[in-house]
């Protein structure tokens, strides 16, 4: 099992065009879809359990900057997969309220870093492959965290 959940941790990446969108689950959302955000074994997870405000936070950047692409590694996590990942508890992503993006691009991390800090987001996570962002203040204070 280990394994094959490794394998389908994979960015999900999206397209903006209608055959991409047609049959998905866009409610509310202008580029994005709900089900980038859904955990590996749960499908519709992502709709019935991330925060709405950091997703459309997440779509606000791609309207402004419509040549980004975000590639979404993580999103909503069910407590099986979490177990899996070895997330605590206390972890965001078990709430879905944390996204963490692929990004290996100094000057995209930064871009990512700079729009989030605009729209209000406080915590932050800069890793050489990743950005990961949440809106879970009753976890940890603010910072912007360099890993």
């Amino acid at each position: 099992m280990a394994v094959f959940l490794l394998m389908k941790l994979t960015p999900r990446k999206f397209s903006k065009s209608k055959e991409f969108r047609e049959g998905k689950d866009i409610d509310g959302l202008t580029y994005l879809t709900w089900n980038a955000f859904d955990s590996i074994d749960s499908e519709g997870s992502g709709f019935k359990y991330m925060e709405r405000e950091i997703v459309l936070i997440l779509d606000d950047i791609i309207r402004e900057y419509p040549h980004y692409r975000p590639a979404i590694e993580l999103g909503y996590v069910s407590s099986d997969i979490g177990n899996l990942l070895g997330l605590p508890t206390s972890s965001p992503y078990r709430v879905g309220k944390g996204i963490r993006l692929r990004v290996l691009s100094p000057s995209k991390r930064m871009f990512i870093v700079r729009n989030l800090i605009m729209r209000g987001i406080t915590r932050i996570a800069v890793s050489m492959n990743y950005v990961e962002f949440d809106t879970d203040n009753y976890l940890k204070e603010d910072s912007l965290y360099v890993r």
